[in-house]
């Protein structure tokens, strides 16, 4: 098949398209490259500050659409698949719906339906936007992230687009959580993330002095992903716990660069405000090494799994709860060495690339058009 993907998070995409590139599908990958991820694509497009890079950014989009037709799929990384407002995006969505057999859409990311469910608040028990009913730290600093995502004009669009896509695709158990409420179930699937378990070698977890802990944050969403906080709890812990632990923070590294910091620690931290591990998560436990993420009931129960190797993180435990948990994972060389293990095995099971490319495939088979 040709196969047209549009925009990237983490790599999602990227891995994709590895995978079925070696299946002998003709793949264009259209992405800002991950800003600084720097992961893999065949037409970069970025969009730069001001308004002369906003009209440049424009002006090569309305290039390249015209060549982006005969396509038997066009999968979008997510509604907002251009950084555009919603006007041009229905446009340009439906200038694709026309010239290509089939057009999907990949669950993922913040979109209208999803920040609406969370902020709402009788689907989710927490979310980056609420815990319960109290805003979160980075609803309350940023109003407008919210605001934004709720306008009637998003709503407008996003329910066009939810109403004429082929099908979609939801790599979180949230995603799909969120999108059987608001969308034609027949077009839904689930499917895991993807990870490309070959390049991600499993290495036993040898501990033979201090407990490396490694804080990975992102540009300026320390807030919203709650990394801020648990570097706070972790710095603490360096400090009780002299010899015992050390503590590193990175930030905006490229994904060659990050993963090399992975195969350098012991314990990963990666967010605080999710239900289930996302990619950076699942490539820790790939590597062997521990992921302090989301690991929810909800997430377990999805995906049919009994083992537990996940850290769980949560905004409804309270730090000294989180700190003290970590304490005892540091002091028990036992219980990371299971974790270890048994979190290469979940990522296996689960997330094998080679499974998810399969189950794209077969969802693009069964919802396109003859």
């Amino acid at each position: 098949m040709r196969i047209l993907m549009i925009g990237d998070y983490s790599n999602l995409h990227a891995c994709l398209a590895k995978e079925l590139r070696k299946r002998g599908h003709d793949i264009t990958l259209v992405s800002d490259k991950g800003g600084h991820m720097q992961t893999d694509a065949d037409i970069t497009l970025i969009r730069k500050s001001g308004l002369f890079g906003s009209m440049q950014y424009l002006y090569r989009i309305m290039a390249l659409l015209p060549s982006w037709t005969g396509f038997d799929v066009v999968q979008l990384i997510n509604p907002v698949f251009f950084t555009l407002r919603p006007r041009k995006l229905r446009m340009i969505f439906d200038i694709l719906k026309k010239n290509n057999r089939s057009v999907h859409l990949t669950l993922c990311g913040d979109d209208h339906y999803f920040v609406k469910d969370c902020v709402e608040g009788d689907l989710f028990r927490f979310s980056e936007f609420r815990v319960g009913s109290e805003k979160t730290p980075m609803a309350i600093a940023d109003p407008v992230k919210e605001n934004g995502w709720l306008m009637e004009e998003h709503a407008a669009y996003h329910r066009h687009l939810y109403d004429n896509i082929d099908g979609a695709m939801a790599v979180l158990p949230e995603y799909h959580m969120s999108a059987l409420r608001h969308m034609d179930s027949s077009k839904l699937i689930f499917t895991n993330l993807p990870i490309e378990l070959e390049s991600l070698r499993y290495h036993p977890l040898e501990v033979d002095g201090p407990v490396r802990i490694l804080v990975g944050m992102r540009g300026n969403m320390e807030i919203q992903k709650g990394t801020a906080k648990l570097l706070d709890i972790c710095r603490s812990l360096e400090e009780e716990m002299p010899g015992k632990c050390e503590v590193r923070a990175v930030k905006d590294l490229t994904l060659a660069d990050y993963l090399e910091e992975l195969r350098n620690n012991h314990i990963v931290i990666d967010q605080l405000y999710s239900y289930s591990p996302a990619t950076n998560a699942l490539q820790t436990m790939a590597m062997g090494r521990i992921t302090a993420s989301g690991g929810q009931p909800e997430y377990y129960s999805y995906i049919n799994e009994d083992s537990r190797p996940i850290f769980c993180l949560s905004p409804l435990e309270d730090d000294s709860s989180i700190k003290e948990r970590l304490r005892t994972l540091i002091s028990d060389r036992q219980a990371l060495t299971g974790m270890s293990e048994e979190g290469r095995r979940l990522v296996e099971r689960h997330n094998d690339v080679r499974d998810i490319a399969t189950l794209f495939e077969t969802h693009w088979q069964n919802m396109m058009k003859p």
